[in-house]
């Protein structure tokens, strides 16, 4: 398919549309041909591949996770589950989606969700594993796991308490609540809702803010981030590892030279120094 005039590479999965767009943003589109995008086995191995690539190509510096069709993902595939007995199989199976969530969240590069449609579930689990959510204004999103006697999987104890806080993710999980889309902004569970043809637009705006950033120093951002939540100490420690391994890069100094000249930064996020604590 072709997409505001750019011509897509050649696919990963027939379930994903993979482009590459201005300023080394990657858009991964799941593009179910039944509109559900579900997470079954074929998907997750689809976008675990697509997101690992992306990962390893110097190119690529933020990433956009979008949908071609009318829902971003419905989550799980039922049919699928409900055959599930347990046992090893059973649990193999959610080891691998843990294999796909540890990829996912612990990646180098940031990531957009662009959220139209339907998010619930594993979806919604998806999408809370990128570090902006753009979400559009019909859009629901919820956490239905209890109502069909399931958990949460897909990392979401992790993610969506981190995102609204244990209390409201206590409340969301054990009543299987459905966000309508103000509603997820309010409680801070997605970050900008915008109307439903703005939703990819956005997204990938917000995809090249993120890739125009010193490359470096932005991972070390969000490494910082991923892990926060313990001690001031603790805090302290990481500050004093990452900011001195961001000391001595090229980025550093392009960052300086343009605020003392008053120009646009243009960062290559190469040159940082490979000095490391043992």
């Amino acid at each position: 398919m072709d997409v505001d005039g750019l011509d897509p590479k050649q696919s990963l999965s027939t379930l994903l549309e993979i482009l590459d767009l201005p300023l080394g943003v990657r858009e991964i589109r799941m593009s179910d041909p039944t509109g559900r995008n579900a997470l079954d086995e074929s998907m997750r191995d689809a976008i675990g591949r697509a997101m690992a690539t992306a990962y390893s190509d110097p190119a690529v510096r933020a990433v956009v996770i979008s949908s071609a069709r009318k829902n971003f993902s419905v989550g799980g595939d039922l049919v699928t589950i409900r055959q599930l007995e347990p046992g090893q199989v059973s649990h193999a199976r959610m080891t691998a989606v843990g294999d796909l969530v540890r990829l996912l969240g612990n990646g180098g590069k940031p990531s957009v969700a662009a959220v139209t449609g339907h998010c619930v579930g594993a979806g919604a689990g998806l999408a809370l594993l990128c570090d902006t959510i753009i979400l559009g204004r019909s859009c629901s999103i919820g956490f239905p796991f209890l109502k069909i006697g399931l958990v949460p999987d897909f990392g979401i104890c992790h993610t969506l308490t981190r995102r609204i806080g244990p209390s409201a993710a206590r409340q969301a999980l054990l009543y299987a609540k459905t966000f309508a889309a103000e509603d997820a902004l309010m409680a801070g569970l997605v970050d900008e809702v915008v109307a439903d043809d703005e939703v990819r637009s956005l997204a990938v705006a917000a995809a090249s803010k993120l890739a125009c950033m010193p490359a470096y120093a932005l991972a070390q951002v969000r490494q910082m981030l991923r892990q926060s939540g313990g001690s001031l100490d603790s805090c302290l420690e990481a500050e004093a590892l990452h900011q001195a391994l961001c000391f001595g890069s090229a980025d550093l100094k392009e960052g300086i030279d343009a605020f003392q000249s008053k120009r646009a930064a243009n960062f290559h996020g190469a040159g940082y120094s490979t000095w490391s604590i043992e």
